[in-house]
């Protein structure tokens, strides 16, 4: 602990620790199965466990973490059937924020969305999937902030880190980008067009896993990421 600090948690302070937490899930630093290291965030942090413990409470109650009695906080492994029905409301939820985009893009979005729009069809066809993944991520970033509801957006992002561990190599299959890239042409056209069922439906075609797609998603993960 720095001199002079309290060892009283403070909001701002557990809430930091929060958010560095939820940012090494999001990007894959934090695995399925990995303890949550409390005295390397006390190290790095320069704070006691009170503000740690406090915010790893606080992913317990939003599911992304979890606690087990003498072992500690770790990351949760997902079971098939949770992981269909995370991804099965992310489609819901990615769907709304396409459909809100449609009546609320302005038209230097429309533009910023044509030019992500671009990007991703050239990693496309460079067959890059690290640049595709970036592409992609760009384009939907645009859709939520054309949508306008924080609230939404918020909630978007909770269920893809979520499940971030288990879609990290969603475009490394063969097709799969250029799959993406045709879908993310039907979403732009709809929203260009200011159509909130189309953006909506296309959406949810571009997010959607269900029947064979899910079947075959699953049989591609790691066994050690999923609960039994």
């Amino acid at each position: 602990m720095q001199p002079g600090r309290s060892p009283v948690a403070s909001p701002t302070l557990a809430e930091s620790i929060r958010l560095s937490i939820i940012e090494s899930l999001a990007s894959g630093l934090l695995q399925p199965g990995q303890p949550i290291d409390e005295r390397g965030l006390s190290e790095r942090f320069e704070v006691s466990r009170t503000p740690i413990r406090e915010a790893i409470l606080q992913l317990a109650a939003q599911g992304f973490v979890v606690m087990e009695p003498r072992s500690g906080a770790s990351v949760p492994r997902l079971s098939i059937q949770l992981l269909r029905e995370l991804l099965e409301l992310l489609g819901e939820l990615e769907g709304a924020a396409a459909k809100f985009a449609a009546k609320r893009m302005r038209p230097a979005e429309k533009k910023a969305l044509e030019e992500a729009l671009t990007a991703c069809a050239e990693a496309s066809a460079r067959d890059d999937a690290l640049a595709y993944r970036d592409a992609n991520d760009h384009f939907h970033d645009l859709i939520y902030a054309a949508c306008r509801n924080e609230t939404l957006v918020d909630q978007i992002r909770a269920l893809r880190t979520r499940c971030a561990a288990y879609t990290a190599n969603r475009f490394d299959s063969p097709g799969r980008m250029q799959r993406s890239a045709r879908e993310h042409a039907a979403i732009a056209e709809a929203l260009l067009r200011s159509d909130p069922a189309e953006a909506q439906a296309a959406m949810l075609v571009h997010i959607s896993i269900g029947g064979s797609d899910f079947a075959e998603f699953v049989s591609g993960l790691p066994q050690n990421l999923l609960h039994a």
